[in-house]
């Protein structure tokens, strides 16, 4: 049976040996335990089908792989946001000293302020990627390798690469793992300088204070 004849009666097309590979992969992956780091001045939850986790203010928590790319990703918008109302109350207080009036229409504020090339954006490859390796510590454990298997194929290999920004970022960070020869129980790492978000800087400045040489500067 071809193609067309699957989708005239409605029935899904079997997988073939390497796709099953692939999801069976993916499926494991999931499950991996990454360490990850809340470089800032409070706990931050992450959230899954209503469940949560902490992971504490300045220090580091290790999780299934799924929650680690749910926590990077929702963290890293939250900088984000807190670096771009930052320079917005920044902009603000420097419209007034100018004794220029308050914005009466949203979107005029808008497009001057969060739309303009200085404010950071969620799409920033070269941001995200600072804020991803400051997040991600690295790989603890992975899942299902216990017993022997063989090397799964990408059954995917020649398609046209629809891959997401954030997973290619995340797939920079593959090969970085946690160094367990020196801990007994490796659960949280106190980060010093956590960020802080009432000092005026420029863009540039904030990228700088994101990430700096591995550590976050106040």
């Amino acid at each position: 049976m071809d193609e067309d004849a699957f989708n005239v009666f409605g029935v899904k097309k079997p997988l073939s040996n390497k796709e099953q590979e692939w999801h069976r992969e993916m499926e494991r992956r999931s499950f991996d335990i990454i360490r990850v780091k809340n470089p800032d001045t409070v706990d931050f939850f992450v959230e899954w089908d209503h469940r949560f986790q902490r992971v504490p203010a300045g220090g580091t928590a290790d999780m299934a792989r799924f929650w680690a790319v749910t926590y990077c990703r929702n963290k890293a918008v939250d900088i984000i946001n807190k670096m771009g109302d930052k320079l917005h109350k920044e902009d603000l207080e420097e419209r007034a000293k100018k004794g220029l009036p308050s914005y009466k229409d949203k979107n005029e504020e808008q497009n001057e302020t969060y739309m303009t090339q200085r404010y950071p954006k969620t799409n920033d490859r070269e941001l995200l990627t600072k804020l991803y390796s400051e997040l991600w510590v690295g790989l603890v454990y992975e899942y299902g390798k216990d017993t022997p298997s063989t090397a799964p194929q990408d059954a995917r290999s020649g398609e046209v690469d629809l891959t997401p920004l954030e997973q290619k970022i995340l797939m920079e960070l593959e090969n970085r793992r946690v160094d367990l020869r020196q801990e007994e129980k490796p659960i949280v790492q106190p980060v010093t300088n956590a960020p802080r978000f009432d000092e005026p800087v420029s863009k540039e400045g904030l990228l700088n204070e994101v990430t700096d040489n591995g550590q976050t500067n106040s």
